[in-house]
């Protein structure tokens, strides 16, 4: 008796922490990766201050990280981005955002001149730089690496340099929560768009 009781108690405590794992993770199959109780104070392609993600809370967000001298993971990264900004053009709660890991060349200025080079609509989409010491900080945060070839200098003195980094993509639902990652060079647009789908449809 006392054993069946013991197991019925076992039974109603898996019960329990089954639907508490289904409020933390919801219903749409997207588990909460990680929280990101931290903003980095960074600057848009229009020059304006933002705390980055605090300041796009409410938004469901696909984040990239690029740097515009990249000479093909980042293209690759950005058209992606791109296919699937325009699958949601209709979509109010949504947008996106590429951080550069490459602040000492990518002012905002240059910034905005690779969004219009890109014919990027820039409604809901910010690219973001900031002091290099806020964006390894930011970049930590979001488990991205990077690793500075050695620099070298053209005929003119002017000085060039490549950066592996993360091919990684960021999906964050309206409270600032980590959901999914994808591989940013290789996106399943369709199943992306999906997954954003059930977090735009969630309060």
């Amino acid at each position: 008796m006392i054993l069946h009781n013991r197991t019925g108690y076992n039974m109603l405590i898996v019960v329990i922490a089954g639907l508490l794992l289904t409020k933390i993770s919801g219903c749409d199959g997207l588990p909460i990766q990680k929280s990101i109780t931290e903003s980095f104070q960074l600057t848009d392609q229009q020059n304006e201050e933002v705390l980055f993600p605090e300041t796009y809370r409410g938004n469901v967000m696909l984040v990239g990280y690029v740097y515009t001298q990249c000479p093909d993971i980042c293209p690759l990264i950005t058209y992606n981005m791109r296919d699937i900004q325009r699958e949601l053009e209709q979509e109010d709660d949504f947008m996106l955002v590429s951080l550069s890991f490459d602040p000492d060349r990518d002012t905002p200025e240059i910034l905005s001149d690779f969004a219009n080079n890109y014919r990027l609509d820039q409604s809901n989409w910010r690219l973001l730089t900031g002091n290099t010491r806020t964006v390894q900080s930011a970049l930590e945060t979001f488990e991205i690496r990077t690793l500075k070839t050695p620099t070298r200098f053209n005929d003119d003195g002017k000085a060039f340099y490549f950066i592996d980094h993360t091919d990684k993509v960021t999906l964050m639902d309206k409270q600032g929560n980590i959901r999914k990652t994808y591989t940013g060079s290789d996106m399943e647009t369709e199943r992306i768009v999906a997954d954003i789908h059930k977090l735009l449809v969630k309060d």
